[in-house]
C-alpha cells in the first residue's frame, strides 16, 4: 500500500476528516490481507466503502455527513431527481456499483453474519483488496488535480497487486521472499501451518542451511524468547511468536 502522500490533496477536494479515514480504512485492509487474515479483510473492506459513500455523496450533494449509511448515500448518487455535483457522473455510478459489492460481500459472505456454510477466505478477500484498491485510484484520479507525477505513481503502484507471501507450489509450502532469516522463516511456516511442523517438516520447507533451521529452532524455544513451544513431535507458535512475526510481515509488505 503506498504512503498516503495525497491524502492532502484529496482532503482539499472533499473533507479532511474522511480523506483521512479513507486511507487509514485502506492501509487496515492491506494489513490484514497480508497477514491472512480473510475475516478481517472483508470487514476493513465494509469500512472502506462506507467512508468512500461517503466522500462520493457528500461532493454530490454538497453536504458532507460523517454518520450517513452507505445505502443513503449511493441512492442519492443514483437518484435522477436530485441535483448532482460529482465531477463525473459516469465515475460517480460505477464507484456505487464496486462499493455496493464491496459492501455486500461484506456483509453476505459470512464476515458479518455467521454461516454455517461459509467462511471468509481469500479469493473473497483477493475481490475486496481489488475492489478497493479500484476506488481509491478512481477517487484520486477524479479529485487530485495537483501533483500529477505523485498521482501516477500511486495509481501504479496500486495496480500492482501483491503476491501471496506463502503459497503452495506442488503441495510444498514456499516463503516468496528472501528477506527473512532462518528464525523469521519458522515462525511463518507455523503461524501459516497449524496447529504446528515438526522439526523435520521445518527443514523440508525452508530452503536454507539444515543448521541454521535447527539453531533457529533452539533460540525460538529458548526460555528468555518462548516464541515457540513444542507439543508432542509438532513446534507451535506461541502468542509472543505470533506479535514478532506479524510485525515483521507489515514492515516487509511496507516496504515492498
Amino acid at each position: 500500500m503506498p504512503t498516503p502522500s495525497l491524502a492532502p490533496a484529496l482532503s482539499a477536494a472533499t473533507e479532511p476528516t474522511l480523506a483521512t479515514q479513507l486511507f487509514r480504512a485502506a492501509s487496515q485492509l492491506e494489513e490484514a490481507f497480508a497477514l491472512k487474515k480473510w475475516q478481517h479483510t472483508e470487514l476493513d473492506g465494509g469500512r472502506f466503502a462506507v467512508v468512500a459513500a461517503r466522500i462520493i455523496y457528500g461532493v454530490d450533494s454538497g453536504l458532507f455527513n460523517l454518520s450517513k449509511g452507505v445505502d443513503e448515500c449511493l441512492r442519492y448518487v443514483e437518484n435522477a431527481t436530485v441535483p448532482h455535483a460529482f465531477p463525473d457522473p459516469k465515475s460517480a455510478h460505477q464507484l456505487v456499483y464496486m462499493l455496493r459489492s464491496i459492501y455486500k460481500l461484506r456483509s453476505q459472505r459470512g464476515a458479518v453474519h455467521v454461516s454455517p456454510t461459509y467462511t471468509a477466505n481469500e479469493i473473497d478477500s483477493r475481490m475486496v483488496v481489488e475492489g478497493v484498491r479500484w476506488v481509491l485510484a478512481e477517487l484520486l484520479r477524479v479529485f487530485v488535480m495537483t501533483d500529477q507525477p505523485a498521482l501516477v505513481a500511486t495509481i501504479e503502484e496500486l495496480s500492482r497487486f501483491p503476491q501471496p507471501l506463502i503459497r503452495s507450489y506442488g503441495g510444498q509450502p514456499l516463503i516468496q521472499s528472501v528477506k527473512f532469516t532462518a528464525e523469521e522463516e519458522v515462525l511463518l511456516h507455523l503461524l501459516h501451518e497449524r496447529p504446528g511442523l515438526s522439526l523435520t517438516q521445518l527443514i523440508r520447507v525452508i530452503p536454507k542451511d539444515q543448521s541454521g533451521t535447527r539453531r533457529g529452532v533452539r533460540r525460538l524455544a529458548e526460555g528468555k524468547v518462548r516464541e515457540i513451544v513444542q507439543v508432542g513431535d509438532r513446534w507451535e507458535i506461541t502468542d509472543l511468536g505470533v506479535v514478532r512475526i506479524e510485525a515483521r510481515i507489515l514492515e516487509e509488505n511496507a516496504s515492498a
